[in-house]
């Protein structure tokens, strides 16, 4: 009997099965790890009866299920069908794992609860995972670990029997996924536990679970990879262009086209940190943008991921910046108060521009690149 057989004829029980296999601590890990918030779009993949799809709306999330049992499908629509909470936020479709019907960089997270043990081609299952969710998007499976239980595979049709955590760690890297981590899901010291027991015999599997995350970058190209001279003398020609762009914002475009990374957002963000901080005479606006860059490549996605890979090469660009230009306040630097009209006609006479903050916005951006190229590699 194949998966979707089987499926097919546990269709109608398969909400009080479940809850005899494993408990809500699974999904609870997994939508931690992917940090949800209200207003995203996630894709559930085997999705069932819609198990981790019912967490997800009650997160505010709109969700797209993807089944290969239609029969599955069926009781997932009228659990969430008209009248139900969030039942508008719900697309049911029909597909399988390793072509999932969904188009690329379509949804926020994707998650794969207890359902790839079932896929034949694991691999590519993942690989799709993160090919439909969107730059900086999260990819979380939920499965079991390696086992031999030899009745689950006959009296569940299971296709593999769980899967080694480095095997799940390869598959996302290989799909292009940063920040992979796999740990036990649950909530307990142990983690957490999925139980099942053979029809046939006293049989009892007490199998742990693993719960796999990873990212799709933000930056698809490795700081290795690009041009930290060219990135420097890219900021350099967007702040000395006719409508120029400023200094912060000329160093994080700069860095984020060098790393492929493309939004609304840029240069937008870097704004406000230019002229000293808006014109207080504060930090200076290339030290500003560099570290926004930093934190574009290293930053976190959710507050489960580390804060050590962007504080160490912050602290690390900000030593640079100290012993090349002796300070990181653009007062100091410019010896200009941009916050008073005397202060900005002295530096259009002073020529301040071409001689100190033209090299130090091209430097900046450059030794960005450089720390990048460093911290990743690592």
């Amino acid at each position: 009997m194949s998966s979707r057989e089987y499926f097919a004829q546990v269709a109608g029980d398969w909400d009080a099965l479940r809850a005899g296999f494993y408990s809500e601590a699974v999904r609870a890990c997994a939508l931690a790890l992917a940090g949800v918030r209200p207003g995203q779009t996630a894709a559930d993949l085997g999705a069932g009866t819609g198990f981790v799809t019912e967490a997800l709306l009650a997160a505010g999330l709109s969700v797209a299920c993807v089944d290969q049992s239609p029969e599955m499908l069926d009781r997932l629509r009228a659990k969430f069908g008209r009248g139900a909470p969030g039942g508008d936020r719900v697309t049911a479709l029909h597909g399988v794992a390793e072509a999932l019907p969904l188009p690329e960089s379509s949804v926020d997270h994707a998650f794969a609860n207890m359902s790839l043990h079932h896929v034949d081609d694991p691999a590519r299952a993942v690989a799709e995972m993160a090919r439909v969710v969107r730059p900086g998007g999260r990819v979380v499976v939920t499965d079991l670990d390696s086992h031999g239980h030899a009745f689950l595979l006959d009296e569940h049709h299971d296709r593999w029997p769980g899967f080694a955590r480095a095997e799940v760690e390869g598959w996302m890297r290989a799909a292009g996924l940063a920040g992979v981590r796999v740990d036990d899901a649950g909530l307990g010291r142990d983690g957490e536990c999925c139980c099942a027991g053979s029809g046939d015999g006293p049989d009892q599997a007490r199998i742990s679970i693993f719960a796999a995350s990873g990212t799709r970058p933000l930056c698809p190209i490795p700081a290795a990879q690009a041009d930290a001279g060219a990135a420097g003398a890219r900021a350099r020609e967007l702040f000395a262009a006719s409508a120029p762009l400023l200094c912060a914002e000329a160093v994080l475009l700069a860095v984020s086209e060098a790393l492929g990374a493309a939004s609304p957002l840029l240069p937008r963000l870097a704004t406000g940190f230019c002229s000293g901080l808006s014109r207080t005479c504060g930090p200076c606006g290339a030290l500003s943008g560099g570290v926004m860059a930093l934190g574009l490549a290293l930053g976190r996605g959710c507050g489960q991921e580390p804060l050590d890979p962007a504080y160490g090469a912050v602290q690390e660009y900000l030593e640079f910046f100290s012993e090349r230009f002796g300070s990181h306040n653009c007062h100091d630097l410019t010896g200009c108060d941009f916050g008073t009209i005397a202060g900005q006609q002295a530096f259009r006479e002073r020529g301040v521009k071409a001689l100190v903050c033209l090299p130090l916005v091209q430097a900046a951006a450059a030794q960005v690149l450089r720390i990048l190229a460093e911290h990743q590699g690592g």
